[in-house]
């Protein structure tokens, strides 16, 4: 039994586990096996992973990443100030070119009808000046904070006009 359950778990063919055994080197061969055992690399896949985790040319799709946990944001904020040149949707705006995620800001996504209208709502603000207080949290590509377009508290002014909701989990700084 010994010798099948060695043979098993390791490469040492069998003629040479029996012999490893008859000469008390059994402790070697368990030796030997937890050694070729972790020596050996995982055959999962290669990397090859985008900015958000995940394998884009990997079949099946699929990602690394931890559950999703409210990004943690520090208390002194950083202000970017500047044009919005760009609505993404309702709940990301780019300033100067650099991509915000609005923080505690929910709306529905662009392939919803309800995500269409929020978009079309922000877009009002394109052109508009802005000024953010980054929390120091990043999403995916953006950064992400609070913002007040053309003297209005945008994440509010969203909830109220649109479909958009407030996210309590991700108001880092309990602004609504």
């Amino acid at each position: 039994m010994a010798i099948g359950l060695l043979s098993f778990m390791s490469l040492i063919p069998p003629p040479y586990v029996k012999m490893l055994i008859r000469n008390n080197g059994w402790k070697a061969s368990c030796i030997a096996t937890i050694l070729i055992t972790l020596s050996n690399p995982a055959a999962a896949h290669s990397g090859g992973l985008n900015k958000q985790g995940c394998h884009a040319g990997s079949q099946p799709y699929h990602c690394h990443k931890s559950a999703k946990v409210a990004p943690v944001a520090s208390s002194n904020s950083t202000i970017l100030s500047g044009t919005v040149t760009h609505v993404r949707d309702g709940d990301t705006i780019e300033v100067n070119g650099i991509a915000v995620r609005l923080s505690a800001l929910d709306c529905p996504e662009n392939d919803t009808q309800q995500g269409k209208q929020a978009t079309k709502i922000a877009k009002q603000f394109e052109g508009s000046q802005a000024m953010c207080e980054l929390t120091g949290a990043k999403s995916y590509d953006r950064l992400v904070g609070y913002c007040t377009v053309g003297g209005t508290d945008f994440g509010l002014y969203m909830m109220q006009n649109s479909s958009c909701k407030v996210w309590k989990k991700y108001d880092v700084w309990d602004r609504y």
